[in-house]
């Protein structure tokens, strides 16, 4: 590992895949009332597709569902591979606009040239962390915006026992977990397969540990940066394109099962609401206000 300091209506299960449909390009509106701001934690599952929760028995993650809003039709962006996904999905830019079209830590390439909800958060004053399975992440470290950055190799559960550690030290204000193991099945045994419904079934079990460790005015995020099909995932086709998101905390209604376009660029957008931060205006995400209780 490596370390830097810089209750509601029953969930609908989600069986097979919807259509594609593309994200829709709003900037934040500045002027919205948003919820008290609170804790924040996102959860993202790497290859996860919203068709294997069911299949698997995903028990911990549908009952965040259950208790929160969600749905099993959010699109990530094109090409719907790790980092550009979730250099959109962290910043709320799209990748014609961040720029981040390749998929490994590669500095000589340049670096991430637009801001992101952790440089957001402590321009704020806030406290950010960032646990993760793979190097690449390692671009986000390169931004300066995260005042703990922790790379684990040993698999979902060691990034979530190091992701306990870091909240119990730390104590973030936000905090993002990135679990590997879903995605290194699908390219080893094929989506879908036994062995990687095994791996999505293990990650639940690893995110069902980390939730008992967050604060309770902590709202969770969990999505996931693409699918996949076959041993690959990248192509433009629902299979890899389509991915669970999820959102409960205090500010969110229970049980409901969103009606409206959610696309990965809107995680960082709804998280900036709750932490009581501003992204810029010209972000392509927008909060997900269909998840919020009416004030």
């Amino acid at each position: 590992m490596f370390l830097v300091s810089c209750g509601g209506n029953s969930v609908v299960s989600p069986s097979g895949l919807p259509a594609a449909t593309p994200a829709v390009s709003v900037s934040v509106a500045t002027s919205t009332p948003g919820p008290t701001p609170g804790r924040v934690a996102i959860i993202s599952i790497d290859g996860l597709r919203p068709d294997a929760l069911a299949q698997a028995g995903a028990s911990h993650i549908l009952s965040l569902a259950d208790r929160g809003a969600y749905t099993w039709r959010a699109q990530t962006v094109l090409p719907a591979t790790t980092l550009p996904s979730h250099a959109s999905m962290l910043s709320g830019y799209a990748p014609e606009v961040h720029g981040i079209w390749w998929n490994e830590y590669a500095p000589t390439q340049g670096t991430l040239p637009v801001p992101t909800l952790f440089s957001a958060a402590r321009a704020h004053g806030l406290r950010t962390a960032m646990v993760v399975g793979k190097d690449k992440f390692a671009t986000f470290r390169d931004t300066g915006a995260c005042d703990t950055w922790l790379l684990s190799s040993l698999g979902d559960d060691d990034v979530v026992l190091q992701a306990t550690m870091v909240i119990t030290a730390a104590r973030p204000d936000l905090i993002f977990v990135h679990l590997p193991g879903v995605d290194l099945a699908g390219h080893t045994s094929k989506w879908m397969s036994a062995p990687y419904l095994d791996a999505v079934r293990r990650a639940d079990q690893a995110v069902g540990r980390l939730l008992a460790w967050l604060p309770n005015d902590t709202t969770v995020i969990l999505t996931a940066d693409h699918g996949g099909h076959g041993i690959e995932h990248g192509a433009e086709e629902p299979a890899d394109t389509t991915i669970p998101w999820i959102i409960a905390g205090p500010a969110i209604v229970s049980g409901r099962q969103l009606t409206s376009t959610v696309a990965t660029v809107d995680t960082a957008a709804t998280a900036a609401l709750l932490l009581g931060v501003q992204l810029p205006r010209d972000v392509t995400g927008r909060s997900v206000s269909e998840a919020f209780l009416r004030r």
